[in-house]
């Protein structure tokens, strides 16, 4: 009956700010992994962080809307605008996806660059997730998983949510992410299996994305069920970068490093038994 937490920051590596409020949140708080974006502009100095913090755990966060490619525009046409961006929205990005105009291909050659670049960095990738969840969709899926076994990495972000929190009414727009998204994972939660790889038990904080409150976490934290659950973060500060991230700019990042290093927030943690671990204590 033990109740274990992987509490995952996302977007490490897309800016200062964000690098510091993800280890504020590991060193002084509840935060036990994170998500490294290749494609970020602070992603030397997420390394570097990385390599001081060798307890924290690290993913890829595999990127397709906004930023920077690693690769050249050039090489991957598809994906980019005319100035060599990412589109700047998912709306953008999923229209392109679902009438055909983005090659997967391309999008193959982009993510194992993304990976290869984490890895050279001298990263120990104990997992893949993806900005806005765009693992999930059909055919991109498929891609992730043989990446995830190309390069032997364990575990697979798979965010199957309960509609409906005990307590809890996150608005009609929280519900349809959340609802929108499990759909999505419950079919893959078997492939992930069956590829021999490892996903959580449970997901929580897609409702919650970019907006999580103290009051938000310690709700989650007292319905954990049995077993392991990753609960997702967006702790950071902002600063200059992330205003050409018209998406990412929007979420509360302070806000949400204020309740990862709640006292009341540890606190319950002790009070609950809650383990916390990482992707790489459970792999």
């Amino acid at each position: 009956m033990i109740r274990s937490a992987i509490v995952n920051g996302d977007d490490f590596g897309l800016s200062p700010g964000i690098n510091n409020g993800i280890i504020e949140s590991y060193g002084e708080g509840i935060l036990t992994s994170a998500s490294l974006m290749a494609t970020g502009e602070a992603f030397e100095e997420a390394v570097a962080l990385a390599r001081r913090n060798p307890g924290l755990s690290l993913g890829v966060h595999l990127t397709l809307v906004e930023g920077t490619p690693v690769l050249l525009p050039e090489k991957i046409p598809s994906l980019v605008t005319s100035e060599g961006r990412f589109f700047g929205s998912l709306g953008m990005f999923l229209t392109r996806w679902l009438s055909g105009r983005i090659r997967p291909r391309e999008v193959q050659r982009e993510l194992e660059a993304q990976v290869e670049k984490a890895m050279v960095g001298g990263i120990k990738v104990d997992k893949l997730d993806s900005h806005m969840h765009l693992h999930l969709l059909p055919g991109l899926f498929q891609i992730v998983l043989d990446l995830a076994r190309k390069y032997r990495i364990a575990a697979l972000r798979c965010p199957k949510e309960r509609l409906l929190g005990r307590g809890t009414f996150p608005g009609l727009v929280g519900l349809w992410r959340r609802a929108l998204l499990t759909s999505l994972a419950i079919p893959r939660a078997h492939r992930i299996s069956m590829a021999g790889l490892f996903s959580p038990n449970h997901f929580s904080g897609v409702a919650e994305s970019g907006r999580l409150t103290e009051d938000d976490l310690m709700r989650i934290l007292q319905q954990l069920t049995p077993g392991v659950t990753e609960v997702m973060v967006h702790p950071g500060y902002h600063d200059s970068i992330l205003d050409a991230w018209p998406q990412s700019r929007r979420y509360a990042r302070e806000q949400e490093v204020r309740a990862l290093t709640s006292p009341k927030v540890k606190a319950l943690v002790r009070d609950l038994r809650i383990r916390l671990v990482s992707y790489r204590m459970v792999l």
